[in-house]
């Protein structure tokens, strides 16, 4: 290794000089006249280059052998001895310095050496000048940021690198390097491509030794990103300066780990404090001294905190101003650290935060005022919604004792511990009503701390007073408070039920709870429960009456009887929709006028009606009375009482003509009967003379007019029976389906038998006549009837046509005349019971009146309709429509087609 190989050295180099002294010296052993002076001295020179070529110790060691070798061979060795210690401190002095020449010349070597690698590596340019600062070499890093070649550059003076402006800068430089000073300057360089950079050039003078300049070494480093960095950093320093001077805050620095030792303070510091940065920095402990005495300590714990943590600092605390006034900072601060990872300093800001805390605290007194806002109308909602609540219960029911308890029960659930509603009014003595309690209580507690059963006197003296009673009055002292109803109170407020300026009754309301009294508000709210409690107990009460007299009303409105009530002044003052049906005449003509001026006849009518103090039916008097719809019959009675006189009638001239038309149909009838029977019984009593001979074609005769008579009169009482059986609901009727075009035919059949010679029956069927669901026997009966009608109502003769139809749902059978005709105003009566066209029998067309009654009862109760098309003079056409059958007849069921036929006789 290169330290052993230079330890050796020195003893090589001591053992060589030893022999070369020996040399030196032993050749004169064997001569009788060897100098000891000339030897001494040749010793002391090997011992010296010894010495001076491997260091003290070989230099001393050779002086010691060769001074041992010249003692051995001169005559007289003690003078060689007196010559020992000068060669010791001679081999000394010259190692020492031999030592440090060899030092420097190795470290020179090793600088050369170390030049010429930096030279080959080293990526800045260095270029060695000759005195006159021309270039005589050029590193392989000049070579690369200049772009020239040594063969290109070399001789060339140093200023053809510089800008052109710059050239005289380097001659200038040059100068200054002449004269033994060492130049370092930030330049403009210029590259081959005429490209120039920024560079940073050191130029050093380099001698011989003594002060003659014998050259110059120049070292160029291309600092073209550094100065742009430079550049940049200042002007982002520019920038930031102006930020902080213009920031609407305090920057600061402090000492890393020691807020106690200010370094820097933006200007802004006075006017925010009133303090100039100067004294700001001039005592350590001042910026603490400025905060506010109750924030000092929490904001100096914090500062500890975040130290001890190595965490950012933030804070916001008051600082005294210089004027005294207070103001409010937001303080952040955290730890710079160095490339190393150390803290280098504290940096922080204060922000003037003053107007944020009073907006703060504006805001928290808005806060808070709406807080209490908001409490207050979250009691207002409660006791509105209490109202509405209440105001709901009581308009959903006329039952005013269930809603009082559900109010009740609401109010001892908001506010109260009991509530309890007396009821009565000034003719009414007061009676518990209503009790609530807010918890449920068990039986044996109940019965030990429920109310009285009967109202206090505190209820009667407030319904007394008609005054509302609060105790203790709100903002009183605190005082003992006599029981209420028997229940040991804290407060209570009892309120009369005051409506219409009578008492209906009392609410209390009760506190039981320690602490809890009622206030002006409670009474507010009370007072206005207990308004519209009374309100809804006198609506109750008026809704009672009020509907007696709605079901009188009603009454009076659909009872089918007139009523009508004259005041004692005989004007009229009601009128019912029946009056008003019956006479023709609206209740807006005849209420509020008198009797006499808007009832036709009235004062000769009212001295015929009957007048009863009391209700007495079996009195009415039946009188006529002129309507617009001509006369009619009423049947009336008349009550007085003490404010005026109420009439009720009811019109009785459709059953005084159904009487009449009874009176007619018995003489009708007594008539009809008695004509057959007048004819039977003449016959009869022909035949049963013995005075008489009668032939054989006589008596067959009398006996055929027995029985057409006995026929006919058997027809008539069929009829009547068959009236009546109708009328009780007594007749029963079957649903078959049958063959409408038979039924036509086989009717017609029979009437053909007896048709008179002056009128013409035919027959319109269609080619496939429909089915009919109904009454068969019923059906021909109609059928017949309404022929026999066509044929009797054609005095004079014509042509009667009997046909089938069908529509979708039903099948129409008609029956046309030629005869009498009916007016169109009868159209209508001519099913009525009884009615005949021809009572007085003019035309000599009898009949009992029955007859197209029982077809029109018939024919509804089948589930069909009857009707009649007519004109006075020129006939009439009867219809009727009955059921269709669902489903035809079976083929062996229907008849053959028919055709239509007419047939005369």
């Amino acid at each position: 290794m290169p330290s052993k190989r230079f330890a050796a050295q020195p003893w090589l180099i001591a053992v060589v000089f030893v022999a070369l002294a020996a040399a030196t010296v032993l050749p004169f052993m064997a001569s009788p006249f060897a100098p000891p002076e000339l030897l001494t001295a040749l010793v002391l020179l090997i011992a010296a280059l010894a010495a001076f070529l491997g260091g003290p110790l070989p230099g001393v060691v050779v002086v010691l052998a060769g001074l041992g070798s010249v003692a051995l061979v001169v005559d007289r060795p003690a003078r060689v001895a007196l010559a020992l210690p000068v060669g010791v401190a001679m081999a000394v002095v010259v190692g020492i310095v031999g030592l440090r020449h060899r030092r420097r010349e190795n470290e020179r070597v090793l600088a050369l050496r170390d030049l010429a690698a930096i030279r080959d590596t080293a990526a800045e340019a260095i270029v060695d000048l000759d005195p006159e600062g021309a270039i005589t070499s050029w590193s392989r890093g000049a070579e690369q940021m200049y772009g020239y070649a040594a063969e290109e550059i070399e001789g060339r003076p140093l200023s053809v690198l510089a800008a052109e402006e710059r050239a005289t800068e380097i001659d200038e430089l040059l100068g200054q390097v002449r004269e033994g000073s060492t130049v370092r300057r930030e330049t403009v360089q210029r590259r081959a491509d005429g490209k120039t950079f920024s560079a940073s050039l050191t130029v050093a003078p380099v001698g011989n030794g003594t002060e003659e300049v014998t050259g110059a070494i120049a070292i160029a480093v291309d600092v073209t990103a550094r100065v742009q960095a430079q550049s940049k950093a200042k002007e982002a320093s520019s920038r930031y300066e102006t930020l902080v001077t213009r920031l609407p805050l305090v920057t600061y620095l402090y000492a890393a780990g020691d807020r106690s030792s200010p370094i820097y303070v933006s200007p802004q510091i006075e006017p925010l404090l009133g303090y100039t940065p100067d004294e700001w920095l001039a005592k350590g402990d001042f910026p603490a001294r400025l905060i506010h005495q109750d924030d000092r300590d929490p904001v100096t714990k914090e500062a500890a905190k975040s130290a001890r943590a190595d965490a950012p600092f933030l804070a916001e605390y008051r600082m005294l101003a210089r004027d005294g006034h207070v103001v409010w900072v937001r303080d952040e601060a955290t730890t710079v650290r160095d490339d190393a990872g150390d803290p280098a300093y504290i940096q922080g800001y204060l922000l003037d935060i003053s107007e944020h805390k009073l907006r703060e605290a504006d805001s928290e007194r808005v806060h808070q005022a709406e807080q209490d806002a908001l409490t207050r109308a979250t009691e207002r909602d409660e006791r509105l919604n209490f109202l509405a609540r209440g105001t709901d219960i009581l308009a959903a029911s006329q039952d005013y004792e269930n809603a009082l308890q559900q109010i009740a029960e609401l109010a001892v659930r908001r506010f109260a511990d009991w509530c309890i509603f007396d009821i009565g009014d000034e003719a009414e003595a007061l009676s518990r009503r209503v009790v609530a309690h807010a918890e449920p209580m068990p039986a044996a507690r109940a019965a030990k701390h429920a109310p009285d059963e009967e109202p206090d006197q505190v209820a009667k003296q407030v319904v007394a007073r008609r005054r509302a009673e609060i105790v203790p009055a709100p903002g009183s002292a605190p005082t003992t408070i006599p029981s209420v109803s028997g229940i040991e109170a804290e407060s209570y407020i009892c309120l009369p039920l005051l409506v219409r300026e009578r008492v209906v009754g009392a609410v209390t309301m009760i506190s039981t709870t320690p602490g809890r009294r009622f206030a002006a508000d409670d009474l507010a709210l009370v007072r206005d429960v207990a308004r519209r409690v009374a309100l809804a107990i006198d609506n109750a009460r008026l809704y009672a009456e009020v509907e007696e007299r709605a079901v009188a009303a009603r009454v009076l409105t659909y009872v089918a009887e007139g009523v009508f009530l004259l005041d004692r002044a005989g004007e009229i003052q009601l009128w019912n929709p029946a009056a008003e049906a019956m006479t023709g005449l609206p209740a807006s003509s005849v209420i509020n006028h008198s009797a006499a001026d808007v009832l036709p006849d009235w004062h000769e009518i009212a001295e015929r009606i009957p007048i009863e103090s009391s209700p007495d039916p079996g009195h009415e008097e039946t009188v006529p009375f002129e309507t617009p719809k001509g006369e009619r019959w009423f049947s009336i009675v008349g009550v007085k009482f003490f404010g005026g006189t109420v009439y009720a009638f009811r019109d009785v001239t459709e059953a005084r003509r159904l009487d009449e038309l009874k009176a007619e149909f018995v003489a009708t009838a007594s008539h009809e009967l008695r004509t057959p029977l007048a004819a039977v019984y003449g016959a009869a009593q022909t035949l049963s003379r013995h005075d008489f001979a009668l032939d054989e074609a006589g008596r067959a005769r009398f006996i055929s007019l027995i029985t057409d008579e006995s026929e006919r009169l058997s027809r008539i009482v069929n009829e009547i029976l068959l009236a009546s059986q109708l009328d009780a609901g007594r007749l029963d009727l079957a649903s078959e389906p049958f063959d409408s075009a038979e039924l036509v035919e086989r009717v017609i059949e029979a009437a053909r038998a007896h048709l008179p010679a002056s009128v013409t029956l035919d027959v319109t069927l269609p080619e496939s006549a429909p089915s009919v669901a109904a009454d068969r026997d019923k059906s021909r009966q109609v059928l017949v009837n309404l022929v026999e009608n066509a044929i009797k109502y054609s005095p004079d003769g014509g042509r009667v046509e009997v046909g089938v139809d069908e529509t979708e749902s039903a099948v129409r059978f008609y029956v046309t005349d030629e005869g009498l005709g009916i007016p169109e105003l009868e159209h209508e009566r001519i099913f009525d019971k009884f009615y005949r066209l021809d009572p007085e029998m003019t035309r000599g067309v009898g009949g009992t009146g029955l007859g197209l009654y029982i077809c029109s009862e018939l024919v509804r109760r089948m589930d069909g309709r009857i009707w009649v098309e007519s004109h006075h003079g020129r006939g009439s056409t009867f219809s009727f429509e009955l059921p269709r059958a669902e489903m035809p007849l079976p083929p062996v069921m229907a008849p053959e087609p028919h055709e239509a036929t007419a047939a005369s006789s």
